[in-house]
């Protein structure tokens, strides 16, 4: 008979806890060896066992997870805000004024030079990326206004408990400094610091108990963040994990600790042996705060040691523990506030992005660039990195790209390199208060040379990716591949040029049981032919699906977008008074004048006006007035409407248009330098980027919108009513939604195959 016995589990020196395990059940038996096991071993088994379920399981399969993870996370952060405060507010409120002004002036001389430090090695990042150009489908958040960044309020804090609730950590910071500060001028405060301690014991408790759910936490995170990559995106990610995570371990392993041996007696091998656990860790869960009390005790016990090697005898053990414990304490919850070199090096996202988009940052933006991201490391991971992807013109729907690289690998450097910035903070901000700064630089030679080696990684780093095959552009791939998301069939093109029996009558229609529509040839997304040569694309198939459930037949006939007198097709309005077709089904903009000629139906789509520019000269002109500046600017233009043309010209009064037969001949027109930008819709211009990915797809401030709807015959008012009432029950239904996001945005649908 199996035999029950209680087994209690301990785990990195904590009690987990009593569970109860039957010895007869085999099959229990991996779950026996797992408990048995340290937590840092069962959160690497975790991670790699997220990683695996991600690739193989289908994302329905995983969506559980997703409330795991986001929940584990929560749960986590749940402490982190009250500690640093109270910890803060204690560890200010011992101190004495000179030694308060001492200690934390000379350690913001020591932060801003790790600060300095990391972001010269965020501006070698890009020096790093191969020279693969490619661009992606367009994204909603190009049209979204940047937010500004507002410094008072992000530090100064009208409401503190409105800061606590909005997670505004500098002005939490802010106000706990303020609060430790007055507390020192308080007499008798010992009891109340004494009340603040046991707050942040408490806390820390949290933390710790949380932490023992850090395998499945990592496991449920891992699998959902590993999913949402493609596997035609893994070699454009491996350059940047390479190049950050190179720079995160030289920085961790090799420049911090140089620096810390060149400021004090601790050797680099002692400093290395004694944090080594901690680091392990800290690396696994990529949370540093579940590490903070070892790290605070093992820089007081290294502190303690290199000072009583340092002072004349005859200091009692009690003195020099004064001196090193109130500098330790205070200093250990402000690194955790201000931004670490973790933190900052994320920054090298934002490059990327660009470089992954097609939208590099140009070097006269990297200084702002730099501020800018400084100021923004006080805000939340994920906030700071989507205020960056707007302020820089990129798209910040990429943040959730971040997330999922961050999760799989660079947090845990990332982390790692924090660890090792608080280590470096904590020990040479106390010992330099306590010792001044070393008065002979001889000994910071090493870490100085040591910075060498950063442009060298990254060089040979480039290197190496150029002699790697050149990953296959899957963005093009797909649209030139992509098949219809909800229509079935094949969309049929009719030959010549033969008029339709009473064009637009809705009688007429029903009664023929078909229906023709125009669209523009080569109009990426909407309309244009696959590398199959069917005709395809997001109008094509608004149309099928309009065929389909009105009981007609769709056919199809190409046009041009504007007129040419030695060119037998016809643009649209030809098309249509001719009576070539019952429904321009191009989504157009609308031009107030043609209404006189022809029938609008409502609008049902908002253009973003966007320009295609090559090369650099313009890519840091992310605002009209910038644009206006330019002299001699040359503008291709798709369309010849005098109202479209004069409201542009009221936009770029400087600029000289050039109209053409399509955008297709625009753009080679800017591939051969005859032209500056291409004026296009974001939506478009996202689709032409993915075919020509070395051009650019600039969207300037403030954004400009137009609107766009289809055309009709002038005497087809019962037709446009029922496009109109049909397309409000697309537009309920999320079918309209479901085409615009497969062709325009790039998501591809899985189609049941039953």
């Amino acid at each position: 008979m199996a035999i029950s016995r209680p087994l209690r589990i301990l785990q990195a020196g904590q009690d987990l806890g009593v569970v109860r395990i039957d010895r007869g059940a085999t099959w229990l038996a991996p779950a026996r060896l797992f408990l048995r096991q340290n937590l840092a071993i069962q959160i690497l088994e975790g991670l790699v066992a997220g990683i695996l379920v991600g690739r193989l399981l289908p994302a329905s399969a995983l969506a559980p997870l997703s409330g795991l993870g986001d929940g584990f996370i929560r749960l986590f952060q749940m402490p982190v805000l009250p500690f640093l405060s109270v910890s803060l507010i204690a560890g200010v409120g011992r101190l004495q004024f000179a030694q308060a002004s001492r200690l934390l002036g000379r350690s913001a001389l020591v932060l801003i030079g790790f600060w300095l430090v990391v972001l010269l090695a965020v501006l070698l990042v890009p020096l790093g990326f191969p020279s693969w150009h490619d661009a992606s489908f367009f994204k909603p958040s190009l049209l979204q206004a940047p937010k500004p960044l507002d410094l008072t309020e992000l530090f100064i804090p009208v409401n503190p408990f409105a800061a606590f609730a909005e997670t505004q950590i500098p002005a939490v910071v802010l106000f706990s400094l303020a609060l430790g500060i007055a507390l020192i001028a308080v007499p008798k405060r010992q009891p109340l610091i004494d009340v603040f301690d046991r707050i942040a014991e408490a806390l820390l408790g949290i933390s710790a108990f949380v932490a023992r759910f850090t395998p499945l936490g990592v496991f449920a995170i891992l699998a959902t963040a590993s999913a949402s990559i493609e596997s035609s995106q893994l070699p454009r990610l491996a350059v940047y994990v390479v190049l950050q995570g190179g720079i995160a371990l030289l920085l961790a392993g090799l420049f911090l600790p140089l620096v810390i041996a060149g400021v004090t007696p601790i050797p680099v091998r002692q400093l290395l042996r004694s944090f080594r656990t901690p680091l392990t860790i800290a690396f696994a869960t990529a949370n540093m705060l579940v590490v903070l009390p070892i790290l605070v005790e093992l820089s007081k016990t290294l502190l303690y040691e290199a000072r009583a090697a340092h002072l004349a005898p005859g200091v009692s053990e009690q003195e020099l523990k004064d001196q090193v414990d109130l500098p330790v304490e205070v200093l250990a919850p402000l690194a955790l506030v201000f931004p670490d070199m973790g933190r900052l090096l994320s920054l090298a996202f934002v490059p990327f992005a660009g470089w992954l988009t097609g939208n590099s940052i140009s070097l006269q933006e990297m200084p702002g660039f730099l501020l800018t991201g400084l100021a923004s490391a006080f805000l939340e991971g994920i906030l700071a990195m989507t205020f960056l992807l707007d302020r820089m013109g990129l798209p910040s729907d990429l943040v959730q790209l971040y997330i999922a690289i961050d999760q799989l690998a660079v947090a845990r450097l990332g982390t790692l390199l924090a660890c090792m910035s608080v280590i470096a903070l904590v020990i040479i901000g106390t010992w330099v208060s306590l010792e001044g700064f070393p008065k002979r630089f001889r000994r910071l030679v090493p870490a100085a040379t040591a910075l060498a080696v950063f442009p060298g990684f990254v060089l040979l780093s480039r290197v190496g990716f150029q002699l790697l095959p050149k990953p296959v552009n899957s963005a093009r791939d797909q649209l030139m591949h992509q098949d219809f998301a909800l229509a079935k069939g094949r969309a049929p093109v009719v030959q010549g040029w033969t008029p339709v029996d009473q064009p637009g009558d809705w009688q007429a229609i029903r009664r023929a049981q078909a229906i023709r529509y125009c669209v523009h040839e080569q109009d990426y997304p909407m309309a244009y032919r696959n590398a199959d040569g069917e005709l395809v694309g997001a109008d094509v198939e608004m149309g099928m699906l309009f065929a389909k459930q009105m009981g007609l037949k769709p056919s199809y006939v190409l046009i041009d977008r504007i007129g040419n007198e030695n060119d037998p097709r016809p643009d649209g309005l030809q098309a249509l008074e001719r009576g070539y077709c019952d429904l321009k089904l191009s989504s157009d903009v609308m031009a107030p004048m043609q209404a006189a000629r022809t029938r609008f139906t409502d609008a049902h789509l908002t253009y973003g006006v966007a320009l295609l520019i090559k090369g650099s000269a313009l890519s840091s002109k992310r605002q009209w007035s910038d644009l206006v500046e330019v002299q001699g600017l040359r503008v291709g233009l798709g369309f010849e409407a005098p109202f479209l043309l004069r409201l542009v010209a009221g936009w770029l009064p400087q600029a000289k248009f050039i109209s053409s037969q399509g955008t297709d001949a625009l753009l080679k027109a800017l591939q051969e330098g005859r032209l500056d930008a291409v004026l296009v819709t974001a939506q478009q211009g996202a689709s032409w980027n993915v075919l020509q990915p070395n051009l650019t797809l600039l969207v300037p401030q403030p954004l400009k919108s137009l609107p766009a709807a289809r055309q009709l015959p002038w005497k087809s008012a019962a037709l446009a009513g029922v496009w109109n009432a049909w397309l409000r029950f697309q537009e309920m239904d999320g079918t309209r939604q479901t085409v615009y996001r497969h062709w325009v945005e790039g998501i591809e649908l899985r189609k049941d195959k039953s």
